[in-house]
């Protein structure tokens, strides 16, 4: 008889675990879109000319970070839109 508790108590807890999680594969996000962007490197402006160069450079590498964000989100959703299909 206690053989028959000791099976049943086995099974009931088999069918009570949680299911395993699947692993997805990741997306390829090219590598060219994961290297930084360069922003204003150099002294410390002094001159107003010098502000100037200093602003847009740090324009263009926010723009550049901005753009490189959205073609990786639009690659991630892609992927899970996959995934999910």
């Amino acid at each position: 008889m206690r053989l028959c508790h000791l099976c049943l108590a086995l099974l009931l807890s088999a069918c009570t675990q949680r299911a395993p999680d699947v692993l997805l594969p990741p997306a390829t996000v090219p590598s060219d879109l994961l290297q930084p962007c360069a922003g204003y490197i150099g002294r410390q402006p002094s001159t107003e000319g010098d502000l100037a160069k200093a602003v847009i450079a740090e324009a263009q590498g926010r723009s550049c970070a901005n753009a490189k964000l959205t073609t990786i989100a639009q690659i991630l959703a892609q992927h899970d839109w996959e995934e999910e299909g």
